[in-house]
């Protein structure tokens, strides 16, 4: 008995890394080359903008090299395309600048704001409340027959958007399934949300432009990305008056029929997905979920040492 189950789990496993090793290469052909400056330059922008912001930070930590071949990337896109984004633009002139006006690799500060002791803005949210939020947070699976709207459908991918990811490379997409026959098609993929998904008024797709990863390093990153926004979505609908269920939803594994899913979604296959909610107004009450004491959860450390 154990031996066919081996057996099972072998064969599963084969067939999963198969796909994502094929996935992967195909994702990163794109970037072969160069290929990524003009396939996706607005990611390589964040990235390499970041990597001279980190070096910026603190100097003696990079290699000169690695600062300078940032920075020439950085200047080839500004200079080469003109459809980046006004804010990015800016963000990116504006390290560069910092990074040009220094006199010599050093193992100084070199970044303006900690050289001159800016203080961090006070968060507008007292830290109280933010564990009240994270408390009263439920996965709510009843839903009222309303549609989200744009300002809603807005919203929330700001709350997706501004979730920390690798390398700033903000790679998520959204897609809000609401047509009833595609809806009742995609809850059908969803292993353990079929039941309740399609009743929701929509079922939101976190998709991964996952190319610039490295394989088979960043293999998991992707989705550790997506979960990150998908924890966003879910504290902001909290606060919106929406109810909201995470799905568990991966590429390579835990979607029912994935390629026809990809089909009917227009889903490239150089993206991944990554993460999926069902999300619609509700007036579900669910009950208070006890959680384990903090003191039982945390070590100092080393495992086990309170």
């Amino acid at each position: 008995m154990r031996a066919l189950l081996y057996a099972s789990i072998l064969r599963k496993a084969a067939v999963q890394y198969v796909r994502e090793i094929r996935y992967f290469l195909k994702a990163k052909q794109r970037y072969v080359d160069g290929a990524g400056l003009e396939n996706n330059p607005n990611l390589i922008l964040r990235k390499k903008t970041h990597h001279l912001e980190r070096y910026l930070f603190s100097p003696a930590s990079y290699t000169p090299e690695f600062a300078e071949d940032s920075a020439d990337i950085i200047e080839k896109i500004l200079e080469n395309r003109k459809d980046i984004p006004v804010d990015q633009e800016k963000w990116a002139r504006k390290i560069l600048g910092e990074f040009k006006g220094r006199t010599e690799h050093t193992s100084s500060v070199v970044c303006p704001m900690l050289k001159n002791n800016v203080t961090p803005a006070q968060s507008p949210v007292a830290a109280e409340k933010l564990i009240e939020l994270l408390r009263q947070r439920r996965s709510r699976r009843i839903f009222i027959d309303a549609s989200l709207t744009k300002a809603e459908k807005i919203a929330i991918c700001n709350a997706a958007q501004y979730a920390p990811s690798s390398c700033n490379r903000q790679t998520i997409y959204l897609i809000f399934v609401e047509e009833p026959k595609l809806k009742e098609f995609v809850a059908s993929t969803v292993p353990g949300g079929y039941q309740f998904f399609s009743k929701a008024p929509c079922i939101l797709l976190l998709v991964s432009d996952a190319g610039d990863y490295r394989y088979p390093d960043d293999r998991v990153i992707p989705f550790m990305d997506g979960a990150a926004a998908a924890e966003n979505v879910y504290l902001l609908c909290e606060t919106m008056g929406l109810g909201c269920c995470w799905g568990s939803y991966s590429s390579f594994g835990s979607i029912i029929n994935e390629d026809k899913l990809r089909q009917k979604l227009g889903i490239p296959d150089t993206h991944l997905i990554v993460s999926c909610l069902a999300i619609g107004r509700s007036r579900q009450v669910v009950c208070d979920i006890p959680r384990e004491p903090a003191e039982n959860r945390f070590w100092n450390n080393y495992y086990g040492n309170s």
